[in-house]
C-alpha cells in the first residue's frame, strides 16, 4: 500500500511540473492608419497582428488568442495577443484557467 502512495504522490508531481513548465506572453503592438475609413482600420489590425504573432513565433510560442483591438488615438490602432507553447481547453486561458470566451464572442484563436 505505501508503494502504492508514493507512486501516485510521484504521478502527481510529475503532472503539476508539466503544467508548471507552460510559458505565457501578452503581445500588444500597434500599427498605423493610413487614413480614416474602415479598410485602413482592417488593414492597420492586420499588420499589428501580424507582428504580434511573428513575436509569438520568435518566442516559440505556438498558441495565439487574440485579447483585445482599441483605438490609441486617430493615428494608432492597438492588437493585444495572449501567446503559449501550449493548447489549452476551448474557451480557457492557459495563464489560469479563466475563460477567453467574451459575452459577444469575439475572440479568435489560432495555432501557428
Amino acid at each position: 500500500m505505501r508503494h502504492l502512495l508514493r507512486f501516485l504522490c510521484a504521478l502527481f508531481v510529475l503532472n503539476v511540473a508539466s503544467v508548471a513548465s507552460a510559458r505565457v506572453a501578452i503581445i500588444q503592438t500597434t500599427a498605423r492608419l493610413s487614413d480614416h475609413s474602415e479598410t485602413s482600420l482592417q488593414q492597420a489590425v492586420k499588420e499589428a497582428v501580424a507582428t504580434a504573432v511573428r513575436g509569438a513565433l520568435a518566442m516559440g510560442l505556438s498558441q495565439v488568442a487574440l485579447q483585445g483591438i482599441s483605438q490609441v488615438d486617430d493615428e494608432t490602432v492597438a492588437v493585444q495577443v495572449l501567446a503559449s507553447d501550449v493548447d489549452s481547453e476551448p474557451g480557457q486561458s492557459p495563464e489560469r484557467g479563466q475563460s477567453t470566451e467574451p459575452d459577444s464572442g469575439s475572440s479568435e484563436k489560432a495555432e501557428i
